[in-house]
């Protein structure tokens, strides 16, 4: 006859996703699971983002300007060539200048940048915003990703994860990296704002602030594969599978590290367990499949 879970060291709101899992995957018992708090770190960070938008008329005609005539004209000139007042010339070339495309001499004449070139070549122009974001470095999953706004803090009152596994921070001050490090870090967080192949570029990155350790919910779960005889460590967040964190915790096991402690659980409960799950043979390949299957 199977432990019943209150014989087990079972947190009491697992214990439906528990009788879940072992309902779906015959020949798999849990023997344990408990719910640890984890800490994310959270970095507030500040990003210019340069993007293209097309020249208006009076742009493109200041930048022609220093391109093809000779001598080069001044603001006044062009104003004159245009019939505008020259305030407005000048407030369009202030534009131009701001964004490294324009040079104005004293006497007002105008020269074309170098950057200006390139512009007035694509028929566009690169404008900066700036925009606030957060970094998120999370050390049980070994990832770094980003967010526009920021993660609420709470105050968990479970066990801390990190007094049973050593949880390091891929990186471990987001200060040292340099622009070209966290340009695909942002690409890849998937927020839109570096896109090179839009012509989305993030040109500088920023920390504006400290660093602020979040509290995460986590879910362990010590498995017992009666085909195989084998005990697993899964971690979840919610019905996810966390398949990162899962293999680490697994090579702690197998280093005869963390089972006992983490999950208080022994062989005790493991041999009676394994000695009454039923085990039928046609099941042995698909056991696996079903148990990442349980997603909702």
């Amino acid at each position: 006859m199977l432990l019943a879970s209150s014989a087990k060291p079972i947190d009491a709101n697992l214990s439906s996703l528990a009788a879940q899992i072992e309902q779906q995957n015959p020949g798999l018992s849990v023997l344990a699971a408990r719910q640890f708090r984890f800490a994310i770190r959270q970095t507030p960070l500040e990003v210019a983002i340069s993007e293209p938008r097309e020249f208006n008329v009076l742009e493109e005609f200041i930048l022609r300007a220093g391109v093809e005539f000779d001598p080069a004209p001044t603001l006044q000139e062009l104003a004159d060539l245009l019939g505008l007042d020259e305030i407005f010339v000048k407030t369009t070339a202030t534009t131009l200048v701001n964004l490294e495309s324009l040079e104005v001499a004293e006497n007002g004449t105008i020269a074309i940048a170098p950057l200006g070139k390139d512009f007035f070549n694509q028929g566009a122009v690169s404008r900066s915003h700036i925009q606030s974001i957060y970094a998120i470095s999370d050390p049980l999953n070994q990832t770094i990703s980003f967010k526009f706004d920021a993660v609420a803090a709470e105050s968990l009152n479970l066990p801390d994860l990190a007094d049973f596994v050593s949880l390091e921070h891929k990186i471990s001050d987001l200060a040292n990296l340099t622009l070209a490090e966290m340009q695909p870090l942002i690409q890849a967080s998937g927020l839109g704002i570096h896109a090179p192949a839009n012509g989305k570029i993030v040109s500088e990155c920023a920390v504006i602030g400290d660093d602020l350790d979040i509290w995460q919910i986590v879910s362990v779960f010590v498995l017992l594969d009666a085909i195989e005889n084998k005990t697993t460590i899964q971690v979840r967040q919610g019905k996810q599978i966390l398949e990162t964190a899962s293999n680490r915790l697994n090579d702690l096991e197998s280093q005869q590290k963390l089972l006992n402690e983490l999950c208080k659980s022994t062989a005790e409960i493991a041999q009676p367990e394994s000695e009454t799950i039923p085990v039928t043979k046609t099941r042995k390949q698909t056991s696996k499949k079903k148990l990442k299957e349980i997603e909702s």
